[in-house]
């Protein structure tokens, strides 16, 4: 991504107002949809058929219950967390304030039209990535506190909205903007996968039989 940057040709180095708006809608209806997604992880999958995963759902069912999509067992405790009575994913909690954040600040970037140098916007592009990989590094070794896991995972939209600006910023071009939206959807499947990955390996470490997440899909 950092090449792609410094190797691409701008011709005026300032994205336009009007393509700032359009790469501030595109970036906030992404954020909408990534909240549904933590509030409600598998609501896409009631519009296709459910034949595929039947078995396996009747296979897990009389085995344990979930809580905040994790299984209420010791070793998933800390990927969980109580607010208000209610259980909630630490992961995804940690997510939906980062999306509500990034919407937020996105607003307030749109209406200030601040115009970044292109040193602050690489800085920017660094400092995104810095912390894409952190939180990486966080879902691969958790932390045994809740709270810091909801923090890291926080940040993760946040940096999403630094690498989007900091590209197009930095070419001029909105669909470079576009492009980087896009690379981000790829960086939080990248966090899906490796926290399922994750997940298996407690799974198959633990002494319990139930083995929620060892069972092929």
């Amino acid at each position: 991504m950092i090449l792609f940057v410094v190797l691409t040709p701008s011709q005026t180095s300032l994205i336009s107002f009007l393509e700032k708006v359009g790469l501030a809608i595109v970036f906030i209806l992404c954020c909408i949809i990534g909240i549904s997604f933590t509030i409600r992880p598998n609501w896409i999958r009631h519009y296709f058929p459910k034949t595929k995963n039947l078995e396996k759902n009747i296979q897990l069912d009389f085995k344990r219950s979930f809580q905040g999509h994790h299984p209420d067992c010791l070793i998933f405790k800390n990927h969980t967390i109580q607010l208000r009575g209610k259980t909630w994913c630490a992961g995804c909690l940690g997510l939906f304030i980062g999306l509500c954040s990034a919407i937020v600040i996105m607003i307030l970037y749109l209406i200030t039209d601040i115009q970044l140098t292109n040193v602050m916007s690489l800085l920017f592009l660094i400092f995104g990535l810095f912390t894409l990989a952190v939180v990486f590094i966080e879902i691969l070794h958790r932390s045994r506190h809740a709270i810091v896991h909801v923090f890291i995972n926080s940040l993760m939209p946040v940096s999403f909205f630094l690498i989007t600006i900091a590209v197009s910023s930095i070419t001029g071009e909105f669909i470079y903007g576009f492009f980087s939206i896009l690379m981000c959807f790829l960086w939080l499947d990248t966090r899906i996968h490796f926290s399922k990955s994750r997940h298996r390996i407690l799974c198959t470490e633990c002494s319990e039989s139930c083995k929620m997440f060892t069972v092929p899909i």
